[in-house]
């Protein structure tokens, strides 16, 4: 059996909508045993089949918890350890805020609701079939229409002891109306509330049983940050050394114990022989001691030589390091390893579980650069395998990594070439919004399989930087180069933006629409900008050869009238390729889609012939056009640097498209160095209007000013 699930209702950020965390089984090693061995094998033979383990995959065994920073993810661990282990830490405070107001404000004196406000978590348990787990625990939440699932319930509540109490003390704080006041009025009354935590089954029976959740769960934390001390890690370490002589090595401790009597026995002796008297004779001259005296002997036991006289330290190239001298990121790994190890030793060695056991591990990334946190998922993995590698016993526990580091997010797909069991956690109406991902959510279209090419780039793309997209408040896909060095430039000058963590990403052509389902599910608002790509075509029938060519090369467009388009998110997104009743732009829930508008006459099909139409008479600009290509700036714009023809920029612009066709990365990296080092506001170019309207959406999206 195994945590399918939890339902968090009213709890902290968590709400009523959008609040299940879904769990993989995860099994980090089963025994793995050798069905072709013989039945009479020789000793060291059985001990080399019991030593077998199956394969360890904690990538995949693993529910990964992602999230910006104050997303819920601690909230949800928390919730589970005050559940399994400190069932009486939950207070009127971890009430959900804007429930209670919803509360307070529906109350009414004369028609008081039926309860009073309530935390409710819901977990869910998988019974697997073939397996040996004891169940006995269970039976009080199983009811007679459960004999044939493989799901049970169990409800849990947080609520007011005493209902009537409740009612009566509401009744008289609010018989005369709500003021300003009501709500700090009524957050008092909870306060001072008796509350208690009752289990129900799936159909809110109350279990009278005396039941708790410790009876069926076990879960270590292994917390962020949690080098307390400049010797954490031979605290950790005597834990485990100790728990092994009490378990492992029973015989050698109590040889060790023996001689340490002995040697207490004779130490005693020699302080009795050389310090006690003297120490008595200088009481004996103490008045008010005249009747006091003194016993001395040595009391060396095994737990205090462990502390004490053991001694830890780091061996690097043959040297040895003290522990307190090691680097933070590589001792925070050792302290979870460690943790891990005290927790493989007090697993059970029984071949059944009654209960289900959980380790959570709460931002390992703690300390760590960004290799390491890379690699963090994997030296787990190896780390276990060393571990059991000479233990006759399996490990049926679950993995639970929460994390806001993209590089761990890396690790966890890229390791698994998949994006099941990943619980992805944003910011919703300001509450906490769970998403649990897995292939089928993010794939760019639901009739294709895991195998097909789309979802294949998806995946590899993620890995070099669309990560982040996971822990940003919006997201700018953007087609090009150039766009992706600009616009950060410009969102760093809106107040509305560059407060916010909008991240930015090149995906390299018109891919967006790939993103579209991942986009959904993520729920933050993502602006993509693309080209309009218009499909061109031979304008002219007439003249020679070289005439009609020479048109339909550099031809302006400015009717969209049977006009197409070539790109991929365009058609998706529009839902066809014609494009002459195209809307300014695509807005779809979370999703705005941005693409060249009509530019001073003139339709563009890319960024660089949008931004030389927008700001075809700036004078920084210029100075970068006629840097750049000055042959082509003198045939276009004259050659009186005195008057220059600046209008012509406008009727060329597509010509000028052609002509920087490959100097778009010259293009973009001398833009953004002129217009950083500018110093007039005023000279500064414009950002094209169809770019510019899709920030404004993105600001608004994320409330503005």
């Amino acid at each position: 059996m195994f945590l399918k699930r939890l339902k968090l209702t009213n709890y902290r950020k968590f709400s009523a909508e959008q609040n299940v965390v879904e769990f993989i089984s995860s099994k980090i090693v089963k025994k793995q045993e050798d069905e072709n061995a013989e039945e009479t094998v020789t000793t060291e033979e059985t001990k080399e089949v019991s030593g077998k383990i199956g394969e360890i995959d904690v990538a995949s065994d693993t529910t990964l918890i992602i999230g910006k920073n104050n997303a819920g993810k601690t909230t949800i661990i928390t919730a589970l350890d005050n559940l399994i282990n400190h069932s009486n830490a939950f207070g009127a405070n971890d009430f959900n805020y804007r429930y209670l107001q919803e509360y307070l404000n529906d109350y009414d004196v004369n028609n008081p609701p039926a309860s009073a406000p309530y935390i409710e978590f819901k977990i869910t348990i998988e019974l697997e079939e073939d397996s040996s787990d004891r169940i006995s625990n269970l039976i009080p939440f199983m009811l007679v229409e459960d004999i044939d699932d493989s799901e049970l319930d169990i409800c849990i509540r947080y609520e007011v002891g005493d209902l009537v109490f409740f009612q009566s003390e509401m009744k008289e704080s609010f018989s005369e109306g709500k003021d300003k006041n009501a709500f700090a009025k009524f957050l008092d009354l909870l306060q001072n509330m008796d509350y208690t935590l009752n289990y129900y089954d799936k159909n809110l029976n109350r279990i009278d049983a005396d039941f708790r959740l410790s009876n069926l769960m076990e879960l270590q934390c292994i917390k962020a940050n949690h080098l307390k001390n400049d010797h954490c890690l031979t605290d950790a370490f005597n834990k485990i050394i100790n728990y092994r002589y009490d378990h492992v090595f029973q015989k050698e401790k109590r040889k060790i114990t023996k001689e340490l009597e002995q040697i207490n026995s004779d130490l005693t002796q020699n302080i009795s022989k050389n310090h006690t008297d003297v120490i008595r004779n200088v009481l004996k001259t103490l008045v008010s001691m005249e009747r006091m005296g003194v016993d001395l002997s040595a009391d060396i036991t095994f737990d205090k030589l462990m502390k004490d006289l053991i001694k830890y330290e780091y061996i690097e190239d043959n040297t040895n390091i003290p522990e307190d001298q090691f680097g933070l990121g590589y001792t925070n790994l050792v302290m979870i390893i460690a943790t891990i190890m005290d927790y493989m030793e007090r697993y059970p060695d029984s071949s059944f579980n009654s209960k289900i056991n959980l380790i959570s591990i709460e931002e390992p990334e703690t300390f760590m650069h960004p290799q390491m946190q890379e690699l963090f998922i994997k030296n787990i993995n190896e780390a276990i395998r060393v571990l059991l590698s000479s233990k006759d016993k399996d490990v049926n526990s679950q993995i639970i990594i929460t994390t806001h580091s993209s590089h761990i997010l890396n690790s966890k797909i890229h390791s698994t070439n998949t994006f099941n069991n990943i619980c992805y956690l944003h910011e919703k109406k300001s509450n906490a919004s769970v998403t649990n991902l897995c292939n089928k959510i993010v794939m760019p279209n639901e009739s294709e399989d895991e195998e097909s090419e789309s979802f294949r780039f998806l995946k590899k793309h993620i890995k070099y930087k669309v990560s982040e997209l996971f822990f940003s408040e919006a997201a700018i896909f953007v087609e090009g180069f150039a766009e992706d060095m600009i616009i950060p430039y410009y969102i760093e000058k809106r107040e509305g933006l560059c407060k916010h963590f909008v991240s930015v990403f090149n995906i390299n052509g018109a891919h967006g629409f790939l993103y579209k389902r991942l986009i959904e599910a993520l729920g933050i608002p993502v602006l993509i900008i693309t080209d309009l790509d218009i499909e061109r075509k031979e304008e002219s029938e007439e003249g020679t050869e070289e005439d009609r060519k020479s048109a339909t090369i550099y031809q302006q467009i400015s009717c969209l009238d049977d006009r197409k388009t070539t790109n991929a998110t365009i058609i998706d997104l529009y839902g066809k390729a014609d494009i002459s009743a195209i809307p300014n732009h695509i807005e779809k829930n979370n999703l705005y889609l941005a693409y060249q508008g009509k530019i001073n006459g003139y339709y563009a099909t890319s960024f660089e012939e949008a931004f030389i139409l927008t700001n075809y008479d700036n004078a920084l600009a210029n100075e970068l056009l006629k840097e750049l290509k000055p042959q082509i700036y003198k045939s276009i714009v004259g050659e009186n640097p005195e008057h220059p023809e600046h209008e012509k920029n406008k009727e060329n612009s597509y010509k000028w498209q052609r002509k920087l066709e490959k100097s778009k990365g010259e293009f973009a990296s001398k833009l953004l160095y002129k217009i950083v080092n500018e110093e007039l506001e005023e000279n500064l170019p414009q950002l094209p209007q169809y770019i510019s309207d899709g920030l404004d959406w993105l600001e608004e999206k994320l409330g503005g000013n």
